[in-house]
C-alpha cells in the first residue's frame, strides 16, 4: 500500500472509536496534502485522550506542567512491514499532554473539556462522511451533528475563547521566512509543508542539521493564546524524561525534555504557546535522525530557530 493511501485509511477513521498514534505515520509527511487533511490530522491528535482537567503546580516540574492528571489508553494500528496494511490495534497505556498550554489556562481547560465530551460522544456513534458545516462556523473544527455543535458552542463561551476562522497551506522553508522573517530558521533548519490558521496558530514538520550529529526531524505547533484549538501528543511515560530551563542564542527562555524516543522544547510566549517534538531522544530513532540526541545537541536544536520572530 503506498504512503498515500495508508493516510487515507488512517483518517477514514476519524469518525469512529479508533485512537491513532500519529507517531506511527510520521514518515509520510513530506506529502503535500489538503487544507482539509490538516484539519482532520488535528482531529486524529485531539481523540487520542478522554481528559480531566485538575489544578497542579505550574511550570515547576517540566513536562508534568502540560501533562493531563488521567493516562489514556491508545488503540495503537499495527502495520504489515510488506503490504503496509493495518492489521491489528494494540492497548497502550500512554500520558498525554497539551499543545496549547499549561493546565491552569482556558486554552489547555477547553481542550480537555471537549475532548473528554467527544471521545465519549463518538465512542459508541458513527457519522457520515459528509462535511456537517463547511465553511461555516465549525467548518476548522470535528464537529459532526448538532448535539456535538450545542457542546462546543457551550464550551467556547465558557472559556472566553475565540474559533480559527480559515486555514492557508504553507508550502515549506521559503514560505515560512516569509511568514516570521529571514532569521526564524538558521541555515540547516528545513521547515516543510504546513498549514497556519488566520489568527496565527501554525504548524509544520522540519528537520535540522547539527553540527557533529547529523539530521534530526521534528514537529513544530504555535497555539496563538485566547483561541480554541484541540491537538494533544502522546509522550509514553512521562517519568522517563530528563527536564530543564534554557536560554536560547536569541534570547527566548524556553524548556527542553529529553526522553528515550522523543524530546522536546516549549515556550510559554506573550502571545502564543509555542511546542516542538523532536523525533529522537536518548535511545535515538533510525527513522528520523541520525541517532541519540544529548542535552547538548537538543539545546543546539533550540538554539536553530529565533522563537522571538512568533510575537
Amino acid at each position: 500500500m503506498r504512503n498515500k493511501d495508508l493516510y487515507k485509511e488512517v483518517f477514514s477513521q476519524v469518525h469512529t472509536s479508533v485512537q491513532i498514534n500519529l507517531e506511527d505515520y510520521q514518515a509520510m509527511r513530506k506529502q503535500p496534502v489538503p487544507a482539509r487533511t490538516f484539519a482532520a490530522l488535528a482531529a486524529i491528535v485531539a481523540l487520542m485522550a478522554a481528559m480531566t482537567a485538575t489544578a497542579v503546580a505550574f511550570n515547576l516540574f517540566g513536562l508534568r506542567d502540560l501533562a493531563f492528571p488521567e493516562k489514556s489508553t491508545l488503540h495503537v494500528p499495527v502495520v504489515d512491514e510488506e503490504t503496509g496494511a493495518v492489521v491489528e490495534y494494540d492497548d497502550r497505556l500512554v500520558d498525554m499532554i497539551s499543545m496549547q498550554g499549561y493546565a491552569d489556562t482556558p486554552e489547555n481547560q477547553a481542550c480537555a473539556e471537549w475532548n473528554q465530551f467527544y471521545w465519549q460522544y463518538t465512542d459508541s456513534r458513527t457519522f457520515s462522511n459528509g462535511i456537517y458545516d463547511e465553511d461555516g462556523r465549525y467548518s476548522m473544527y470535528s464537529v459532526y451533528d448538532d448535539v456535538m455543535a450545542e457542546k462546543f458552542d457551550e464550551i467556547v463561551e465558557k472559556y472566553g475563547l475565540k474559533l480559527h476562522q480559515s486555514m492557508v497551506e504553507v508550502p515549506g522553508r521559503e514560505a515560512w521566512l516569509e511568514r516570521f522573517g529571514p532569521g526564524f530558521l538558521a541555515e540547516g533548519n528545513v521547515g516543510y509543508y504546513g498549514y497556519a490558521y488566520d489568527d496565527g496558530t501554525c504548524a509544520f514538520d522540519g528537520d535540522a542539521v547539527l553540527d557533529g550529529f547529523g539530521t534530526v526531524e521534528y514537529q513544530f505547533h504555535y497555539a496563538r493564546k485566547g483561541y480554541f484549538d484541540t491537538v494533544t501528543l502522546n509522550v509514553g511515560d512521562l517519568t522517563s524524561y530528563q527536564n530543564w530551563d534554557y536560554q536560547t542564542r536569541h534570547g527566548t527562555a524556553v524548556k527542553l525534555a529529553l526522553g528515550p524516543s522523543r524530546s522536546f522544547i516549549w515556550a510559554d510566549l506573550e502571545e502564543g504557546f509555542l511546542f516542538v517534538n523532536v523525533l529522537t531522544g536518548t535511545g535515538g530513532d533510525d527513522t528520523f535522525s541520525s541517532g541519540a540526541i544529548d542535552r547538548e545537541e537538543l539545546e543546539a536544536l533550540a538554539d536553530s530557530f529565533d522563537f522571538s520572530a512568533l510575537s
